[in-house]
Parts: C-alpha cells; structure tokens; sequence
C-alpha cells in the first residue's frame, strides 16, 4: 500500500472510532441522565458535613455513601407505599412519572433531616462512630412508621383532587399521621439515648441536640405530607379547587401536628433528669389527651 493511500486509509479509520466514540458518549449521556429521571432523587449528604462532626475525609466519604445510600432505600421505600393508593386505571407512565418524583421530594426531605441530624448529635456529644449510627438510628425510626401514614395520604389526597370529601380526608390524613410521628419521636429519642453521653452535668447539650434532630423529623414529615399533593395532581384531573381542596387537607393535616412537637420540645427544652425518653414519652402521652 502507498504511503499517501496508508494515510488517507489511517484518517478514515480514526473518523469512524472518533464517531463511535462520540456515540458511545451521547448513549451514555443519555442514559445517565434517563437513570436520574426514573429515579427523581438528586439530592445526597455531603462528606463535609461529617468532616465538620470530627470525621477524617476518608471516614466522612464512607459514612455519607452509607448515609445515602440508607436515604435512598428509605425514599423507596415511602413512594412504594404512596404508589399503592395511585389508581391502576391511570396510565402507566404517568403513574411511574409520579411516583419517580414524589421519591424525588422524599429523598431531598430526608437527605435535610439527616444533614440536619449530624451536627446536632455532634453538639449534642456524640463523637465519630455514635453520628452515623445515632443519625441511621433516627432515620430508621422515620422509615418503620411513615410508610403506612404515606400511603393513607396519598390515598385521601388522591381521593380529595378527584373531586371527593377533604372533610373525611383531613380526618382519615390526621389519624393517621398523628399515632406515625409520636412512634417516630419516640422511637428516635430510645435509639438516641445510649449513644449520646447523657449526665447531669451535660443533660442541656444533649436535649437540645435531641431537639434538633426532632424538629427536623417533622419538617421532613411535612414535606414529604404535602408532595403527596403534587402526586394526586399528576395522576387525577384536578380543577384548581380541587388542588386547593388537597392542599388544604396537606396543611391542616400538619398543623395538627404541632402540639405533639410543642410538647416534646418544651419537655426538652426542661429536662430533670438523665432518663431523656421516658420524659419525651410522658409528654407524648400528655398531648394524646
């Protein structure tokens, strides 16, 4: 073969590798970005963040891939059961569209509630090894009772956005997220209460880092509560009442809410003695009255 001939044949074939290459990228471009549509998540806890709590930034990468990792099941886990109440005649797509983004708002709720949780448990004492398991102990409290309360939101917003009762929805949202945050509060403070360093001479620091971690269990219920809004519109035809009609179910359903948070927190915010969740489960048992 010539020399001029070898040349033209060599720039022919790094054309076509060049254009396969550049294929390959776009089909991998497109399928990342596909891979984060379906899942609706982009939110995740930064390494910083334990690196701030006293984590080495090898340790603090490990815990916030095991964190997110832990986020990411848990979101799964509450669209799962939001998805139940979508109705099967709706389309698929849709449906799967709805379900992919309300785990999108799930994710980002609990990725602030476990942000929020690190710092508080560091200034609450806990050191190292106690933040992340004190974190997932939390978190895990918020998976084992949310779930069920989701699923009877989705159902009642879904019903309300369809042009049904919000009277009988509020009531029906309420019970059932009511019993889900007190077994949420209550269940955190138990898992908290051994890892955090609990004496009398550091009882303050310790409920106010407790407090923390508790409020921010209830904005992340909150949020998550009212993108069960946002999924009932996506798969019903709603008029602008109607979406008001759930909206309104949303948020009388966590304002109802707030006295069981006033309580705890007034509790914490007093405490007398080092056996911190058995006066937390006094002032939910108080505020049940």
């Amino acid at each position: 073969m010539s020399p001029t001939r070898f040349a033209r044949c060599r720039r022919q074939f790094a054309a076509v590798v060049a254009g396969l290459c550049v294929a390959a990228g776009s089909l991998g471009t497109a399928a990342l970005a596909d891979s984060g549509s379906s899942s609706g998540a982009s939110a995740s806890v930064d390494a910083s963040v334990l690196v701030q709590a006293g984590f080495s930034p090898v340790g603090a990468r490990q815990a916030a891939a095991n964190l997110n990792a832990a986020i990411d099941s848990a979101a799964q886990t509450i669209a799962r059961s939001a998805a139940t109440a979508i109705p099967s005649g709706r389309p698929v797509r849709t449906t799967a569209a709805a379900t992919a983004a309300f785990a999108g708002e799930a994710d980002a709720a609990l990725t602030g509630f476990v942000t929020a949780s690190i710092p508080a448990l560091h200034s609450a004492g806990a050191a190292g090894d106690a933040v992340l398991q004190g974190t997932l102990a939390a978190l895990a409290q918020v998976v084992r009772t949310m779930p069920a309360a989701v699923g009877v939101t989705a159902g009642a917003e879904i019903t309300v956005a369809g042009g049904g009762s919000s009277t009988s929805a509020s009531a029906s949202v309420t019970a059932s997220l009511d019993p889900a945050l007190r077994r949420t509060i209550s269940g955190s403070v138990h898992a908290l209460q051994p890892l955090l360093p609990l004496t009398r001479a550091t009882l303050q620091a310790v409920a106010a880092g407790v407090r923390q971690v508790v409020d921010a269990s209830v904005v992340a219920v909150d949020r998550i509560v009212r993108a069960t809004v946002e999924l009932a519109a996506a798969v019903v035809d709603v008029t602008a009442s109607t979406l008001q009609a759930a909206r309104s179910v949303a948020g009388a359903a966590v304002a109802a809410l707030g006295g069981i948070v006033t309580a705890v927190d007034s509790t914490l915010d007093h405490l007398s003695d080092v056996n911190i969740s058995a006066q937390v489960d006094a002032s939910l048992g108080l505020s049940a009255r």
